[in-house]
């Protein structure tokens, strides 16, 4: 059996994520990555306090068990802090 012989058809096609909540942990979590891209594993263990099956959510950027309050916390930890700007909905034309 080849692994790389795969039926692209069986695959459903991803679902677009339209909650503005779950965008801005994935924003965060981005910033979250780029921050601790060149940083050694046990030194973010160290010093958020994560557990490693977080650490490991984080970078593949799983963001279901995060709350926002909580990445915030974690970049707070690592001497960052987040910026909110707040603005109104534009009216979608019929």
């Amino acid at each position: 059996m080849n692994p790389y012989d795969v039926d692209w058809s069986k695959f459903k096609e991803s679902k677009t994520i339209t909650d503005e909540g779950d965008l801005l942990k994935l924003r965060l979590l981005a910033k979250l990555n780029d921050i601790i891209e060149t940083m050694e594993t046990q030194e973010i263990l160290d010093v958020t306090g994560l557990d490693k099956s977080d650490l490991s959510r984080i970078r593949i950027s799983s963001f279901k068990r995060f709350s926002i309050d909580r990445i915030i916390k974690i970049l707070d930890s690592l001497g960052y802090r987040a910026e909110l700007s707040v603005e109104k909905k534009k009216k979608k034309s019929k």
